[in-house]
């Protein structure tokens, strides 16, 4: 990746650099000139570098896109200090700037100069091995042990899904995350992980994993007692229940483009692969820089970005004793908080029409009261299965599927009755016909 290396001391003056391996090139500023604008345009050229360093750590499947991203932004860098002490030599002890040059790599061979440096791709794997290095779309499952095997069903519902053929735009864009959040024990998901590891025909789409990122409970005191908690203060179990969720969360971390939050108990409907690359190319059309796109209930069908992955699972571990998950998770996105507001960055957060998701079991694994009647596939989220401002809304986006949809007319497009694509048992149609809401 490229690397800025700034020696400057409290005058703004350079007191030497040094490169990182190759040649460098060096913007030398005239001591004479250095003043507060200097050290202005030393953080702008900081910004650049940062901007620099997250592209070249995107997508490699993307890199073409990147590679003209980071060329514009490398522009940028050789740019800073233009009009600084111009003319100055290359002696004395100038403001140094340091901009190793990033060789060809084999990572992108249409290009003469890969702006995308061997360290980068190293830490991705390479494009070459016939799968993609970072995903399009990461899918995180916490397990734990149940009576009946609604892990495997889960996964089965996936498995009808995805991609077979590499004609397939999402083939090999797909990674399911399921960890394992009890340890031994857990017998379904060692069968799961023995069925689907190996030669399986599904096997490059799974990644089964031990929690390993363990945290500390913030009030040990209360879990010594066991505290039940209710619906909005969270007991023992559901502190934990968070820090897995804060773990999955670590050990997703850049393996794709989105992350999904689901459960071990929450079937996929029909066409849902189908419907998530719709709607989350639609809510991209609508809002590129979204923060997060709701599809489901509870702490399922929550879509966000990779980047956000490391604040939200922090605002969780923080606020784990005030709120439950599925609370705290709105209250990130939705900026209800000073802090959350602040981490939102005015982004907006979405909501998909339809539920996408089919639970299981009777019981939630939030809640110890067995559950209400729950959406079924392709029924309509409103009120009050989700909070109001988090669900959709019908009178402002009636004709549409993706809320909001205050956009230009020239983007904005009518919405799909997915409720009429999915006619069996766990769908809108097979379940209650006479219910609306099917689109």
């Amino acid at each position: 990746m490229y690397l800025l290396h700034l020696n400057v001391d409290e005058g703004g003056r350079s007191v030497g650099g040094s490169g990182n391996g190759g040649s460098s090139g060096h913007l030398i500023a005239n001591p004479a000139a250095t003043s507060a604008a200097t050290v202005t345009e030393l953080h702008d050229c900081q910004v650049h570098l940062q901007e620099v360093e997250r592209a070249a750590k995107s997508s490699l499947e993307s890199v073409k896109r990147s590679n003209v991203v980071v060329e514009e932004l490398s522009q940028k860098l050789l740019g800073c200090g233009d009009g600084v002490g111009a003319g100055a030599g290359w002696g004395g002890g100038g403001t140094q700037i340091e901009i190793p040059p990033c060789p060809a790599c084999d990572a992108c061979p249409s290009c003469p100069s890969c702006p995308v440096c061997p360290s980068v791709v190293a830490s991705f794997g390479s494009t070459t091995s016939g799968q993609h290095s970072k995903k399009w779309l990461t899918i995180g499952i916490p397990t734990v042990p149940r009576d009946e095997n609604h892990l495997g069903t889960t996964l089965e519902s996936w498995i009808r899904q995805l991609p077979v053929h590499d004609k397939d735009p999402l083939y090999d864009d797909v990674v399911l995350v399921i960890m394992n959040m009890h340890g031994e024990g857990h017998d379904w998901f060692y069968k799961a992980k023995e069925k689907y590891s190996g030669n399986h025909p599904f096997s490059r789409y799974f990644r089964f994993t031990e929690e390993t990122y363990v945290t500390p409970d913030p009030v040990p005191h209360l879990t010594a007692g066991k505290d039940p908690g209710d619906a909005n203060h969270p007991g023992f179990r559901v502190r934990k229940q968070t820090r897995n969720i804060a773990s999955l969360m670590k050990e997703s971390e850049g393996l794709g483009d989105f992350f999904m939050f689901t459960e071990d108990d929450m079937q996929i409907c029909d066409h849902g692969l189908v419907s998530i690359q719709y709607m989350l190319n639609k809510a991209e059309l609508y809002a590129p820089d979204f923060m997060t796109i709701r599809a489901s209930y509870g702490m399922n069908g929550i879509f966000m970005r990779d980047e956000d992955i490391a604040s939200f699972s922090s605002y969780l571990l923080e606020h784990q004793a005030r709120r439950p998950p599925d609370h705290l998770v709105v209250e990130w996105f939705a900026g209800e908080k000073p802090q959350s507001a602040t981490l939102k960055r005015g982004r907006k957060h979405m909501a998909f029409r339809y539920n996408i998701l089919h639970h299981l079991g009777v019981v939630s694994t939030l809640r110890a009261e067995r559950s209400k009647t729950f959406p079924v596939c392709y029924e309509e989220l409103g009120e009050p299965t989700l909070f109001e401002v988090e669900a959709f809304n019908f009178k402002t986006c009636i004709d549409d599927d993706i809320w909001p949809c205050d956009v230009d007319p020239a983007v904005r497009t009518m919405g799909i009755p997915w409720g009429h694509m999915c006619m069996g048992p766990l769908c809108l149609n097979g379940a209650n016909p006479k219910k609306k809401g099917g689109g």
